[in-house]
């Protein structure tokens, strides 16, 4: 059973990357945590930096996990400065999980984030086919009116009660992640 859990989480995480890597149009990751792996944001920051719209669709201010939400915002200044664009979403709880990369989609329960693709059972689907791709690109399109657009000028004159959060919650993240490393390694 082990095995098919790794198997199908290594399918999920093995499809992101491939397609982050591959996109030449848009980007687009609708999430509700937020704590990435280095080869995702790596290949976030690289798609924008090649003139692919990256756009990040993250929970705003309602959260069920705020200290997640913190430890995901300290990605936030290397991804701006490369010109990826993060929307925090305003009125409720964000909790949809979605991937655009051109006319690819998945949709499902994974977060896309590394938790997820560590140590979480997931499913998706995918769906490779324009029209697809499209219809969902203007659903989000509609929930992205409810954002608000996080501008690199605006974070980086944030407060220090902010970043302050961000540097606790996401030490207590990196902490995690070792401890994790460590029994897997077992």
């Amino acid at each position: 059973m082990a095995s098919t859990v790794a198997l199908r989480v290594q399918d999920i995480r093995r499809s992101l990357y491939y397609r982050l890597q591959g996109a030449e149009r848009r980007i687009w990751l609708m999430t509700a945590y937020f704590v990435p792996s280095r080869r995702t944001l790596r290949a976030l920051r690289q798609a924008a930096q090649r003139g692919v719209d990256v756009r990040l669709l993250l929970p705003g201010p309602v959260s069920d996990h705020p200290a997640i939400a913190h430890a995901g915002r300290r990605f936030y200044s290397p991804l701006l400065r490369a010109g990826v664009r993060v929307f925090e979403y305003q009125p409720r709880f964000m909790h949809a999980k979605a991937v655009i990369c051109d006319d690819w989609v998945s949709i499902g329960s994974s977060n896309f984030d590394r938790w997820n693709l560590h140590w979480n059972l997931e499913a998706n689907q995918e769906i490779d086919d324009q029209p697809f791709a499209d219809q969902v690109c203007a659903v989000i399109d509609g929930d992205l009116r409810d954002c608000i657009e996080i501008r690199y000028p605006d974070w980086h004159q944030r407060g220090l009660a902010a970043r302050l959060r961000e540097q606790l919650w996401g030490r207590i993240d990196r902490l995690l992640e070792g401890l994790g490393r460590l029994r897997r390694d077992r």
